[in-house]
């Protein structure tokens, strides 16, 4: 089953890669990178388009086993987050990062089983922390990718059928 790890594990490294700073999760105890760096936050991490209907069933043979393999198309939806020591700086982040999702790194991506469904437009979120500001912009980003589940099938191999009798 694919999760949002495995979505994580594929634009981590290449996305890092492309800007050249430190990516990092929201939300975690771990300390603060030094300024510019980026972050990403799970929003949805499990969308699936049809509900329990979406996907294919296909049967197969594996060691002597019959089993049934389902295939769905999942998205999830993260929020990416660019921080700097200046507006211009983060925005610059922001536009070498929504250009490498939005296109030059889909091949990439694409190799690690990713498919950029949506980019939304780059946006200021800037705070004012009292005495001083914390530059940032950020987009989300929505990925679809392929999750296989399966099971086994339970086969009978003899079957006890009692007679019954037939009575007017």
């Amino acid at each position: 089953m694919k999760t949002y790890t495995d979505i994580i594990k594929g634009f981590y490294a290449p996305l890092q890669a492309a800007l050249g700073v430190t990516v990092t999760e929201v939300d975690t105890v771990a300390p603060r990178p030094v300024l510019p760096f980026a972050s990403y936050k799970v929003l949805t991490p499990r969308i699936v388009q049809h509900g329990a209907m979406s996907g294919y069933l296909e049967r197969f043979e594996e060691n002597g086993q019959t089993k049934e393999r389902k295939t769905t198309d999942i998205e999830a939806t993260f929020s990416l987050h660019f921080y700097a020591k200046s507006s211009t700086a983060a925005w610059t982040l922001a536009g070498i990062a929504h250009e490498y999702l939005d296109f030059t790194g889909q091949t990439e991506l694409l190799r690690k089983g990713l498919i950029v469904v949506e980019c939304t437009n780059p946006q200021d979120r800037t705070l004012y922390l009292g005495d001083a500001y914390e530059y940032r912009v950020g987009f989300d980003v929505r990925f679809r990718v392929k999750e296989e589940m399966v099971r086994v099938i339970d086969t009978f191999e003899e079957a006890d059928i009692e007679q019954l009798e037939f009575r007017e």
